[in-house]
């Protein structure tokens, strides 16, 4: 199988994989430790899986945007990369790290709990990792302007409207938890489905208009 071959079923599971996994992202509360101890496998398999499925994604950004030039298509690729940094760092810190605090803090006596329920809710109120802190802030942002970026440099080179307004919409993925993440990134895969027919579409014309030259 061509790497041709491979690029729609990339882009197409890595978005829904991860819409798949945030389905299981529990819900949290104001209180950490008591909003995560009794799902704390679900939270740290949710964040986990980001940590694989983050990158992936970026690579999939990339890949869609493959063959696009101009102003637009740049800032996408830039802010891809400020997402790819900042995002993940704030979900890998605060999600592993939170859950690895959290099944610690399951296993020790109710009278110890308390000392580490209060380290946790500490740590998770940390400018750095605090929700929202700089980091979450500026990964959402570069996911949001790299998506509208996409969507800008799409439509600039002749897209119509129903791949341009998916790529758009994908920017919904920067509130991550269900049900907006996961419709903002099954937007991105749809925007890969119809991108790649066109793709496909524009090729089979060349090779067409390429034998009737010859033929002639």
């Amino acid at each position: 199988m061509t790497l041709a071959r491979l690029r729609l079923p990339f882009l197409v599971a890595t978005p829904l994989a991860l819409a798949a996994v945030l389905w299981w992202h529990p819900a949290g509360g104001s209180n950490v430790y008591e909003g995560v101890r009794d799902d704390v496998n679900g939270w740290l398999f949710v964040h986990a899986g980001m940590l694989v499925l983050l990158p992936l994604l970026g690579l999939a950004c990339f890949v869609l945007l493959r063959g696009l030039e101009g102003r637009a298509a740049t800032v996408s690729r830039i802010a891809i990369v400020f997402f790819l940094v900042f995002f993940t760092a704030y979900e890998v810190s605060v999600g592993v790290g939170t859950a690895i605090l959290v099944d610690y803090a399951n296993g020790l006596p109710a009278a110890e709990q308390a000392v580490v329920a209060d380290a946790i809710q500490d740590y998770n109120r940390n400018w750095i990792v605090t929700d929202p802190s700089i980091a979450m802030i500026v990964g959402a942002v570069g996911w949001i302007v790299a998506m509208v970026a996409a969507a800008v440099a799409f439509r600039r080179s002749g897209a119509g409207w129903p791949l341009t307004l998916l790529v758009g919409a994908a920017a919904l993925f920067a509130i991550h938890p269900p049900p907006v993440g996961p419709v903002g990134l099954v937007c991105f895969a749809s925007a890969a489905v119809v991108l790649e027919r066109r793709r496909a579409h524009d090729e089979r014309r060349v090779v067409g208009v390429l034998d009737d030259a010859l033929v002639g």
